[in-house]
């Protein structure tokens, strides 16, 4: 029986597979006699992380990015609790 994903896993698992497509879309746009076109999947959830998903991503700013990236990697109170320290010297 498959292992069930958190919520957080499986936005994670999408987001990073789309992400990488999106900057390798980037890449042969730099270097379109470098790299080949490659296979995309066709659908409407396809459609979705590359259109709406990754476009809408890029324009939050990372200081939001980063408290998404915590809420969503870590199970309900697994969470690191990261304080800022002064530094002696």
């Amino acid at each position: 029986m498959p292992e069930k994903k958190t919520f957080g896993e499986w936005l994670r698992k999408n987001a990073e597979k789309y992400l990488m497509e999106a900057a390798a879309d980037e890449m042969r746009k730099l270097y379109p006699g470098m790299c080949a076109e490659p296979y995309r999947e066709k659908g409407f959830s396809h459609f979705f992380w590359r259109k709406v998903f990754v476009p809408l991503y890029l324009k939050i700013p990372w200081s939001i990015r980063k408290k998404i990236i915590l809420l969503t990697s870590y199970p309900p109170g697994k969470r690191p609790s990261w304080k800022k320290t002064m530094h002696a010297g």
